[in-house]
Parts: C-alpha cells; structure tokens; sequence
C-alpha cells in the first residue's frame, strides 16, 4: 500500500474572537492516493477555501501532510514548504 500523497487528519481551524468566533473546520480528515482525482463540495461557508489554505497556515490542531512534507508558510523564502518529514501535529 503506498502513502497518500494528501493527508488530512483532524484539522480544526477557527477565525474571530468571542461572539465572532467562527469554527471554518471541525475536525476535518481526509486522505488522497497519488494518482486519484477529488473534488471539495458543498455550500458558502462550508470551509473548502479554509481546508484548502489550511496548509499556509498553522492549524489550531490536527496533522497536515502533502506527499510526505509539512506544508508551512516559509517567509522569505518563496516556498509554502519546508523539509520536514513527519506530520504537523499541534494536538
């Protein structure tokens, strides 16, 4: 079996303070073979966008992997990734 070369486990991700608090990703997960085909659906304000950003970002908690990298903002550096190779956990 070989590694996905997405792999999304328990992403959560919010925006806001207090009442404007806003949850765009309750636990999210997902994984993708290499060579598969996918696509993200549902309605405004579902959170596609976010999971599709969330790499750039740092998640609130969760582990993020793209074809075995951590996916980071790399200021300066012109890349969105750096060498790591074991998941971005914050949980």
């Amino acid at each position: 079996m070989t590694d996905p070369i997405l792999l999304i486990g328990s992403v959560r991700a919010a925006y806001g303070r207090g009442a404007k608090r806003v949850e765009a990703l309750k636990g999210v997960s997902l994984a993708v073979k290499r060579g598969e085909i996918f696509g993200l659906l549902g309605p405004n304000g579902a959170g596609k966008t976010t999971l599709c950003l969330e790499g750039l970002h740092t998640p609130e908690s969760g582990t993020l992997w793209v074809a075995g990298l951590e996916p980071k903002a790399a200021k300066g550096t012109g890349s969105a990734f750096n060498c790591r190779r074991r998941p971005c956990s914050t949980t």
